[in-house]
């Protein structure tokens, strides 16, 4: 084995480990839209079961709540694409919010599966680049004994 084999280790070796971070960060992102979807789908099924007038909080985001009446209010805006809002039911709402976390927690298990993938690569280059490097070592340590 050669130095230049042993330093295309070490690059794929780096490689592997940038995607191992980028993967972590959008498993990061993905935890906080889950997170988001489910704030919504609890504040309108709240919404939903409050009597009409009753005073409830509502959050607004960053741990921020605002006091607000319950209304006779069975519909809500919500975003459908693009920047376009629309006027919907609530349990229509509450709906496609159940549908967008399933989608999310699919896309997190095949990101995990894809972290696994990585991970043993990672492992596996990691073994290789050590057996080159003491295979190069050894030569080295054969004339010094000389």
């Amino acid at each position: 084995m050669s130095e230049q084999q042993l330093r295309q280790i070490i690059t794929t070796l780096d490689m592997r480990r940038s995607q191992l971070d980028n993967i972590t960060r959008q498993q990061e992102m993905i935890r906080a839209s889950i997170e988001e979807h489910l704030r919504a789908k609890e504040t309108l099924e709240s919404y939903s079961k409050t009597d009409e007038d009753e005073e409830m909080l509502v959050p607004v985001g960053a741990g921020v709540f605002i006091r607000v009446r319950a209304g006779k209010n069975e519909k809500a805006i919500t975003a459908v694409g693009s920047g376009v809002l629309m006027e919907r039911n609530m349990a229509e709402i509450s709906t496609r919010l159940e549908a967008r976390i399933d989608d999310i927690h699919k896309t997190a298990e095949e990101l995990g599966a894809q972290a696994e993938k990585i991970s043993r690569a990672i492992e596996e280059l990691s073994m290789e680049a050590q057996r080159q490097y003491n295979a190069l070592q050894q030569p080295k340590q054969d004339d010094q004994t000389i």
